[in-house]
């Protein structure tokens, strides 16, 4: 709450998951070590299972929060966004796979944004 206090624009829900605040993007940035949007989307929040969209919709927000934090220009933010997109593409796909290997496959389907970078 102190980054809310200290920016009052940080005290906002993200756009596609109200139970958060921008606070807790630049908190997991800054005090967590988070580097890649789909770390911030599922595992420094939960916002990734806890919306029907898996973040997708919060996902440009959250990177341009991040791109402020770590110094990314727009390129790079548009590509963690593509990459996380992908990524929540192949995990429905694979849902809907008639067995583990097929869904594993499907899985890894998605490019490793860090293998970008």
């Amino acid at each position: 709450m102190d980054l809310a206090r200290a920016d009052p624009a940080l005290a906002r829900p993200l756009t596609g998951a109200p139970g958060y605040l921008a606070a807790e993007v630049v908190h997991a940035v800054t005090a967590e070590g988070a580097l890649h949007l789909d770390d911030v989307l599922t595992r420094r929040t939960r916002v990734s299972i806890e919306t029907d969209h898996r973040g997708v919709e919060s996902a440009p927000e959250v990177a341009a929060l991040m791109a402020a934090v770590l110094g990314w220009d727009d390129e790079r933010a548009g590509r963690e966004v593509e990459h996380y997109a992908a990524r929540v593409a192949a995990e429905r796909e694979s849902q809907r796979m008639p067995d583990d290997h097929t869904a594993d496959a499907a899985r890894l389907g998605a490019p490793d944004v860090r293998a970008a970078v």
